[in-house]
């Protein structure tokens, strides 16, 4: 067994198996999550007050701790490759990617490439390369071919405005514009306009401007630089468009805040 975790996803194991008419398992538990994802024929899953009838295409999720039995069908046994994982982001993209209320069916959409994921993810962690981000990739492409209750529009924009806020928050001090923030989300500008106005009240560009004064702010209190180089070293191309967002902003200019700062610290 392999223990694989980063940013709260681990996958334990993963298996692929061709089953005998009437194979079965359980009832039993099981310490995480175990997805099965069939590839053909089929068979029934049991959980504690739930039968499915599961074929070629669709997959059914043993959750932890809970009491559940599956078996073959004796005329068409399924063949099937599985996946154990757990973790915070198991939790996210189990609840989101469901199909049933109660999270243990899901289905794919149409063609094959989910068999490919699969198949690709359990080669992954038998092989002798042992690549984590590689086998974590393919378990998040496996749920996002999953269709039924994807994550809906308002889950969504949350999910860009994190991304578009940790992309500033690393990138403020470079000449980055808000083209470039849409561009690393992959969704057009004027949506991710529409989102941070819906969501924090202002337009990202604006945003952007104020996140660059506050961390101005603490380089004039904590730091010995110049206006010059602190403007610069928050993403403003010049000293004077510094000064004036940073007056637009704070009401004073950069040196009279630093001077501010300066004699409250000193008990003037």
């Amino acid at each position: 067994m392999m223990n694989q975790s980063a940013r709260g996803l681990t996958i334990y194991y993963c298996g692929h198996e061709q089953c005998s008419p009437g194979h079965f398992f359980g009832p039993a538990v099981r310490k995480h999550y175990l997805l099965h994802v069939v590839l053909k024929g089929k068979g029934i899953y049991r959980t504690s007050d739930r039968e499915y009838r599961i074929a070629k295409g669709e997959a059914f999720l043993i959750k932890p701790q809970e009491v559940t039995y599956y078996r073959a069908d004796s005329r068409e046994p399924w063949e099937y490759a599985w996946v154990a994982f757990s973790g915070t982001e198991a939790d996210r993209l189990v609840s989101e990617y469901r199909r049933d209320e109660e999270g243990y069916f899901f289905c794919f959409e149409g063609g094959n490439r989910w068999r490919e994921i699969i198949l690709a993810l359990v080669d992954s962690f038998c092989g002798t390369a042992h690549n984590l981000d590689e086998m974590r990739g393919y378990l998040y492409l496996l749920f996002s071919r999953f269709q039924g209750n994807a994550p809906q529009s308002d889950c969504y924009e949350k999910s860009y405005l994190e991304q578009a806020e940790t992309y500033i928050r690393h990138n403020y001090s470079y000449p980055i514009q808000i083209a470039d923030v849409a561009r690393f989300i992959g969704i057009d500008r004027t949506y991710l306009y529409r989102i941070f106005m819906r969501h924090k009240g202002v337009s990202p560009k604006h945003y952007l401007t104020e996140y660059r004064v506050l961390e101005a702010k603490r380089l004039l209190e904590e730091t010995r630089l110049s206006i010059t180089e602190t403007a610069l070293s928050c993403g403003f191309h010049d000293a004077s468009v510094f000064c004036r967002c940073f007056q637009k902003t704070e009401g004073e200019s950069p040196l009279r805040y630093r001077k501010g700062i300066r004699e409250t610290n000193s008990g003037m």
